[in-house]
């Protein structure tokens, strides 16, 4: 049974078995809750929605997968027709710039090829190059320059570019993110005749599948240079650990696909035609009127919201800038795609708001992984547990023991005595215990006490347990 997205209509709920459940960790504040994949999918205007979701019945890719390569390829076929307005009342381009990380086996290939087919037909009659791949940056400006002011890099597989120059050139990325054409910066630059013809504007798009542990060793090197260029905050970013399925491909026919194919031809031909007579930055413009606008500020401040754990304050503002106005991309995609008439509507930005929302707590956790807690910590909860199933076993609300029984134990962990001393050191710092002096049978003895409820606790390992007052 599918469910209504929105009472007003329009997009259909996933059932509970949707998809598998996300495993990402978010570095979020508390309190907030992430917007799952599920109601990313969800919040596709009707004909995009019920494309991917048949993408992912025939094909068998994973949601993931498919949310990433249809939005990409969306974006590209319709950035030549229109613009939107921005919320300092200049024009932007409807450009995105996505990178899909997924696990071997997740159905990139296949969302990828699915969804760019028609775009390959349609650009057949586009006599500049469109299309590239492992490019290097010194190309590809220089084919803008000679006229490619339509452009797309796209990728099934990019490990290839991770290693390449481009995903690390963040200065003409931003560049190109923005419509503008980098400016001339080698000596030996000097094509008197492609200067005096240059275009000063160009459609950009970037839709680059590529492994997830590719990306996090890219992350590794590259990340902090990328955040402090501005660019990895204009990169839609997902890593998911969905698998494919097996799909019931030619035993279920084509339809919403369908559907989706002709808009896309019809698209990238108009496109063609208007970018012949007409510079990118002089596209129509797509209105967003003031109650659309209110809705995209709300969202901006949640976006801040749930970086705020993990990012510097400064860079919490430029986070929720950034990802807000992918949503307004999106927004106006969304918005093309369907061939809604006038402005954008609240409606078609609150779904936008919720697709940004969701790729913005995947950048959170793809790029602020959480970091293995430290070895010291881990015996330190370890133990924890340990005496707190010690003390359910023989029905005690406190446990209270002698320090020496429990360095004692420390073979049976595979510890030294340095290594328990640790993780006795733990929990008293955390609070969770404490070491004192008692005078017993008139003798002077230092004990370990818990101070937690051990009700709080799973069961531990189970064995001999230190001996209890």
């Amino acid at each position: 049974m599918n469910h209504p997205a929105y009472p007003t209509g329009g997009g259909f709920m996933p059932s509970p078995n949707f998809g598998p459940k996300s495993q990402l960790k978010n570095h979020v504040p508390p309190g907030y809750v992430a917007p799952s994949l599920q109601l990313a999918i969800s919040a596709l205007t009707p004909r995009m929605y019920r494309a991917a979701h048949e993408c992912c019945t025939i094909y068998g890719a994973g949601y993931g997968a498919v949310l990433a390569n249809m939005l990409g390829n969306v974006s590209f076929a319709v950035a030549g027709n229109f613009r939107i307005r921005g919320h300092n009342g200049r024009s932007m381009p409807l450009s995105l710039h996505i990178r899909f990380a997924g696990a071997p086996l997740s159905g990139k290939t296949e969302a990828h090829d699915r969804f760019i087919a028609p775009i390959e037909e349609a650009m057949k009659g586009w006599k500049k190059p469109w299309l590239f791949s492992d490019v290097r940056p010194p190309t590809l400006v220089r084919k803008t320059r000679a006229g490619s002011v339509l452009t797309m890099l796209s990728m099934q597989e990019g490990r290839g570019h991770l290693d390449g120059p481009l995903s690390r050139s963040f200065q003409d990325l931003s560049d190109l993110y923005d419509a503008k054409i980098p400016p001339f910066a080698r000596a030996d630059d000097d094509d008197d005749h492609l200067i005096e013809h240059a275009p000063n504007s160009a459609i950009f798009v970037t839709c680059v599948n590529v492994q997830d542990d590719k990306n996090r060793e890219w992350l590794d090197k590259y990340g902090k240079s990328a955040i402090e260029s501005g660019y990895l905050f204009r990169l839609l970013m997902m890593e998911s650990d969905e698998l494919a399925t097996e799909g019931t491909a030619e035993h279920q026919p084509e339809f919403a696909l369908r559907d989706y194919d002709d808009r896309i031809v019809e698209l990238i031909t108009n496109g063609m035609i208007k970018l012949r007579d007409t510079p990118v930055n002089r596209l129509p413009e797509i209105m967003v009127e003031p109650a659309t606008e209110h809705v995209l500020r709300q969202a901006q401040e949640r976006f801040r919201f749930m970086a705020s754990a993990t990012l510097p304050e400064r860079d919490v503002i430029v986070f929720g800038v950034r990802l807000a106005a992918n949503a307004r991309r999106i927004a106006g995609c969304m918005h093309v795609f369907e061939h809604y008439e006038g402005p954008v509507s609240a409606d078609t930005m609150s779904r936008a708001a919720m697709i940004a929302e969701y790729f913005g707590a995947c950048w959170l956790a793809t790029v602020f992984r959480p970091k293995p807690l430290p070895e010291a910590d881990q015996r330190g909860g370890h133990l924890l547990e340990y005496l707190c199933s010690c003390a359910r076993q023989v029905g005690q609300q406190m446990l209270s023991c002698r320090k020496a029984d429990i360095e004692a134990l420390a073979p049976n962990f595979g510890w030294s005595k340095a290594n328990i001393g640790e993780a006795i050191t733990w929990m008293c710092g955390h609070g969770f215990a404490h070491v004192v002096p008692r005078i017993e049978n008139g003798r002077r003895i230092i004990k370990l006490e818990l101070i937690v409820n051990h009700g709080e606790f799973l069961p531990g390992h189970q064995g001999y347990a230190p001996r209890l007052t």
